[in-house]
């Protein structure tokens, strides 16, 4: 048996292959990279372990040995969970982007409660704001409350970060106990989401898609947040598109820093040979947040930085070995639960 990968891996995969050979003690062979599935499942028998975006019912027939898939990022929510549960085949996610996704989730707070891009945007054209023309100041953070809807690894770096800048942190979980809860000034439970959001100034969604998750955020939620902020580096279908986008344009939100979105360009992307740019526009949503002036829009680039490309690729690949090798994987997906 051997490690596959069933899709497109980063430019430099091969060396954070090697360090991460190095890290787990193997010296077999490197993975085969075939992104076609047809030809996929024609090695079907020899897959010990498949880091992939997606498989299909003809490979998991066609790889009676398959020990582990594993998704090269923390999202899961583009696998047929009903489908692996009946097959028998564990699923795995990676984190190693939690530092970075975070640090996108604070960059995003700073640049709403900082007015960067309008500010930014004005000055280009000779307009002044602040301490010059003495209107509206822009919003410190220090003193302020963020609640973090969801403590798994990227929530729980979080927290840690506006623990560091003096802010009042709370947390939402499913139930209000176990790990991260004895970190925040206040846990809430599900049953309490409503309380959760009027105590806080600024909301950060870091939640997973699941069935209970999705539009999770909503009208009601976003009246409860009335005059705050909200920042989404979960997932898109977390929120309701249209209540988020009445709530922005009505003034019932203060603003949003949106990273995760609603509508993707196909894959692969088809760019311009000469200027690498796409071929063809594609906006992120199905309503204009791009006419909002109190939006700040992220391409979904939270979890993608310099480092976190060997970190989500090489977690990958150490998980990968150790499945297949017969050893128990890290990070496996709880599949009823989604996440």
């Amino acid at each position: 048996m051997a490690v596959y990968i069933g899709t497109v891996p980063p430019v430099g995969w091969e060396k954070v292959w090697d360090e991460a050979a190095r890290r787990a003690g193997y010296t077999g062979p490197p993975p085969q990279v075939i992104t076609d599935t047809t030809e996929l499942t024609r090695n079907g028998g020899d897959i010990g372990a498949l880091v992939t975006r997606s498989v299909t019912p003809g490979l998991l027939a066609a790889a009676p040995h398959l020990r582990l898939i594993q998704v090269p990022f923390a999202g899961v929510d583009c696998m047929d969970l009903v489908m692996l549960k009946h097959a028998g085949v564990p699923l795995a996610n990676s984190h190693g982007n939690r530092e970075v996704t975070a640090e996108h989730a604070i960059a995003l707070m700073f640049a709403l409660a900082r007015r960067i891009i309008p500010y930014d945007r004005d000055l280009r054209q000779g307009i002044w704001h602040g301490f010059t023309t003495m209107d509206e100041p822009v919003v410190g953070l220090v003193g302020k409350t963020v609640g973090i809807a969801g403590l798994g690894n990227i929530g729980a770096h979080i927290l840690r970060i506006c623990r560091a800048m003096d802010m009042k942190v709370l947390g939402l979980k499913r139930t209000p106990g176990g790990a991260c809860s004895d970190l925040v000034d206040r846990a809430y439970g599900s049953n309490e989401k409503m309380e959760f959001l009027r105590a806080s100034d600024f909301v950060i969604d870091v939640l997973p898609l699941t069935a209970e998750t999705e539009n999770y955020f909503g009208r009601a939620e976003f009246e409860a947040m009335r005059g705050h902020w909200f920042i989404n580096i979960g997932r898109g279908r977390t929120v309701d598109e249209k209540a988020l986008y009445d709530a922005l344009k009505d003034g019932t939100l203060a603003g949003a820093g949106i990273d995760p979105w609603w509508v993707y360009p196909p894959q692969p992307v088809v760019k311009d040979p000469l200027t690498g740019r796409m071929l063809q526009p594609v906006f992120p949503a199905h309503e204009p947040f791009w006419e909002l002036p109190n939006v700040v829009m992220s391409p979904h680039t939270g979890g993608f930085a310099d480092v976190s490309v060997e970190g989500l690729w090489g977690e990958s690949f150490e998980n990968a070995i150790r499945a297949d090798r017969g050893e128990t994987p890290r990070n496996l997906v709880d599949l009823e639960r989604g996440y």
